[in-house]
């Protein structure tokens, strides 16, 4: 065993633990297969180990590498905080890319706000609005600021940070002909006798809120169609009987033919609470309180405007 080794390689090493994919690993570091192999190859012999046992792209840790983790991780993890905002936040934003990875009505609701907010007539920073990816907010690529925009609370592990930024009233959006279009609000209990249709949340899809809803209230909704976009939403509850629950959207976003109503329960309004998650080196950064306080300010006024 050498008695030296480039830090980028426990980095790699790390993210290969985690990942125990070569495919996500070349993702993540932004590397071909070539450089993946050659720093594997470099690895195992500066350890005189193995490291992990590969079976079809996928790569199982030794019990050495296991164990090396344990000694490594923690020191790691906090080399490469320091680097990220040295990086990134000093004296300036002016060199950060923002990525956001949020959830598809959530991305309809905010990406204007956030582009506005983050740019102004001499600064046009580079911005993604991206499905959301607990990898993408847990592994950002260097230079990059990972926002994850979702429903709020989550199970995330100790590496991010989630906070609440808000809360956002939820409305039935139903065709003319439906038989709760004439109703001034439509409550939960109502909502059992007709299938809803909903939009796909990504790698978030796990319905979690209506699984919220459901040990709150005692009330299962059954979601029988599910489709990519708040837009393909309003087409499907247009031309059938399906439901759609969403977001509060201005008269001139809602197509001909259907009716917004307010979803209440017990005759209390319904909310979806809103939280953003970030890595945990980010916590309280100036710049991170910026886009908290934009999603905070959007949020309250909740009116969407959509874009088809």
């Amino acid at each position: 065993m050498k008695n030296t080794i480039d830090l980028n390689l426990y980095r790699f090493l790390s993210l290969l633990y985690d990942q125990q994919s070569q495919a996500k690993v070349c993702h993540t570091l932004d590397i071909s297969r070539a450089t993946f192999n050659r720093h594997l190859a470099d690895c195992r012999d500066l350890f005189a180990n193995e490291l992990f046992i590969a079976t079809k792209g996928n790569y199982a840790p030794t019990l050495f590498t296991t164990q090396l983790m344990l000694v490594v991780k923690e020191p790691l993890e906090q080399l490469e905080q320091a680097q990220q905002i040295s990086q990134s936040f000093e004296g300036t934003d002016a060199n950060i890319e923002y990525v956001f990875h949020a959830a598809n009505p959530l991305s309809t609701l905010l990406t204007v706000p956030l582009l506005k907010g983050l740019s102004n007539a001499n600064y046009h920073p580079k911005i993604s609005m991206m499905d959301w990816s607990l990898e993408g907010v847990e592994y950002p690529k260097a230079g990059t600021l990972a926002v994850g925009i979702s429903g709020y609370p989550n199970d995330l592990n100790d590496n991010l940070v989630e906070r609440k930024v808000g809360s956002l009233a939820l409305f039935a959006y139903v065709a003319d002909s439906h038989p709760l279009a004439d109703d001034k609000n439509i409550d939960l209990t109502q909502l059992e006798n007709f299938d809803t249709v909903r939009v796909s949340m990504g790698t978030l899809d796990g319905n979690s809120y209506y699984e919220r809803l459901r040990k709150r209230t005692g009330i299962k909704l059954e979601q029988k169609l599910t489709v990519a976009s708040v837009f393909s939403a309003l087409e499907c509850a247009q031309v059938s009987q399906y439901v759609f629950i969403g977001f509060n959207m201005n008269d001139a976003s809602i197509l001909s033919g259907l009716t917004k109503i307010p979803v209440v329960f017990q005759g209390e309004e319904i909310f979806f609470d809103v939280g953003i998650q970030y890595h945990r080196a980010c916590y309280q950064h100036p710049v991170v309180k910026r886009i908290e306080g934009l999603l905070s300010t959007c949020l309250k006024g909740d009116l969407i405007e959509l874009e088809r």
